[in-house]
């Protein structure tokens, strides 16, 4: 798989579609852009776009995340943004924000609103998923039934969805505190 290829053709999924059919970046004044320890997870085979395009609005680091992959431990590059990206160049996990893929215990991919989000977002706070712009939904879940169609791919979201569980443990069926 050619993976940056991939990912540059992801991309374009996000250039006219958001959570919401405003700019809800107005809503909190870009709180998903702020923070000096606050980064975004590289999915498998993305570092490839970052490595071309050398983008001067942040830097990669790799993190402690990591999982197993035949036999290998690898470990999940995080990008750490300035606040003012490209928004052309940012990576899918800024593009489908505050959303994020979930492998629940059968196996079966889902989308849902990332539980480390509700910290900061809005909308991750108060909306239901439902309440997403649904082209939005339709290409986030479109974007990772392609990806999670390669097994590495698949395996590190099976590993990340594990450290999900240990946020998810906080939250009720609804997504609020308990």
């Amino acid at each position: 798989m050619n993976s940056a290829y991939v990912y540059l053709q992801l991309y374009k999924l996000f250039d006219k579609v958001t959570p919401l059919k405003v700019d809800c970046g107005k809503l909190c004044e870009r709180a998903c852009c702020k923070g000096d320890d606050c980064g975004m997870y590289l999915f498998p085979g993305e570092r490839k776009v970052f490595n071309m395009l050398r983008p001067n609005w942040g830097y990669i680091e790799n993190s402690d995340f990591s999982y197993t992959y035949n036999s290998k431990q690898k470990s999940v590059p995080i990008i750490f943004c300035s606040g003012n990206c490209d928004r052309y160049q940012r990576p899918l996990a800024c593009r489908i924000f505050p959303l994020t893929p979930y492998i629940d215990e059968t196996g079966t991919l889902k989308i849902i609103t990332d539980p480390r989000a509700k910290a900061l977002c809005p909308l991750a706070k108060t909306l239901d998923i439902s309440e997403y712009d649904r082209g939005f939904l339709k290409n986030v879940k479109r974007a990772f039934d392609i990806l999670a169609t390669n097994d590495e791919v698949y395996t590190f979201l099976d590993t990340y969805s594990r450290q999900l569980d240990e946020y998810l443990k906080f939250y009720n069926s609804k997504g609020g505190l308990l």
